[in-house]
């Protein structure tokens, strides 16, 4: 049905809007069948559709202003230490930096690579306007104050992310903590 899709597409638009778009296409409707409509389809109120963006929605509609950054580990055989590397994604690209690596990567190491790294970025640091990150310790509040400087507004992940396993369809789902498939 148009009025549904119209909602569906638009969550800013209330009955009002939908009423004055579909009376530019021809359709006579008052605002109080839209609203019945719009309930029969459980389809909630402009104010409570618009604020309800999920994880998903917001990195796609962000995904070439964002950086995202992490760790991951190399065991090495030679010394029998773990390293840790320290990497930043383009999201919208998909172009990784790696940042640096260490045996101890505190929040003093972290916050000098992300320096580091807006520096060689130069003018282009423009382009982003998010920075995703883990709750990890070596991301400290002189990292984040860092990036605040240059516009870019860090964005934590979700407490329960860690817990979360990607099906094939694109769904997130909640696994076990201890299950084999847990992220």
């Amino acid at each position: 049905m148009l009025i549904e899709r119209m909602a569906k597409e638009n969550p800013t638009w209330g009955y009002k809007r939908i009423q004055g778009e579909l009376l530019k296409l021809g359709y006579r409707v008052g605002a109080s069948t839209i609203r019945r409509v719009l309930k029969r389809v459980r389809i909630p109120l402009a104010p409570l559709r618009c604020t309800d963006t999920t994880w998903r929605q917001f990195l796609r509609m962000q995904a070439s202003s964002m950086l995202a950054c992490d760790f991951f580990h190399v065991d090495c055989a030679v010394t029998l230490k773990r390293v840790y590397v320290f990497f930043v994604l383009e999201v919208g690209s998909r172009y990784v930096y790696l940042l640096g690596a260490t045996t101890n990567p505190d929040g003093a190491w972290t916050t000098q690579q992300v320096r580091n790294l807006l520096m060689d970025l130069g003018d282009d640091v423009t382009e982003f306007r998010f920075l995703i990150r883990d709750r990890a310790g070596q991301f400290t509040t002189s990292f984040d104050a860092l990036l605040a400087d240059v516009d870019i507004r860090v964005v934590k992940t979700p407490r329960a992310a860690h817990r979360r396993t990607a099906s094939p369809n694109g769904s997130c789902a909640l696994s076990e903590p201890n299950s084999p498939t847990a992220c």
